[in-house]
């Protein structure tokens, strides 16, 4: 099966606050690699697909297209479509300290650096995003 992509440059045109900052190939690229993303943050949930793969729920197929657009969005706003810089620690330089310096940061707060808060609140919102327990 050929990879899902959940939305498309005039998604991200009527969604995203600004303008792709670059070409419609680097964005279609930018979609396909978000849908990766979002496809892999609901991989737990439940809901009826079509013979594609794809959400038949209007509203949950919504919730898809909106979290992909805000995830290349908050991409372009970071710098960081790698996600290279969600996983950096704290940066400590004499008494100051940059970033968390907890060791038990939660999966929701690695989320939200990686792929931003409004995606996952997004998700989380259509119920599409499992409940992450601690033992």
């Amino acid at each position: 099966m050929a990879q899902r992509t959940f939305a498309t440059p005039t998604d991200y045109a009527r969604l995203a606050e600004d303008a792709f900052d670059g070409d419609d190939a680097k964005l279609q690229k930018r979609l396909r690699s978000a849908s990766i993303e979002v496809e892999s943050l609901t991989r737990l949930a439940g809901y009826v697909t079509d013979d594609d793969g794809y959400a038949t729920d209007a509203d949950l197929s919504d919730a898809f297209t909106e979290a992909t657009c805000a995830i290349v969005e908050y991409w372009e706003e970071t710098g960081a479509p790698t996600g290279a810089g969600a996983h950096e620690g704290a940066i400590k330089i004499g008494s100051v300290s940059l970033g968390t310096t907890s060791s038990r940061e939660s999966d929701g707060d690695a989320q939200e650096r990686r792929f931003g808060a409004k995606a996952i609140n997004i998700l989380r919102n259509a119920g599409l995003l499992t409940p992450l327990v601690s033992y």
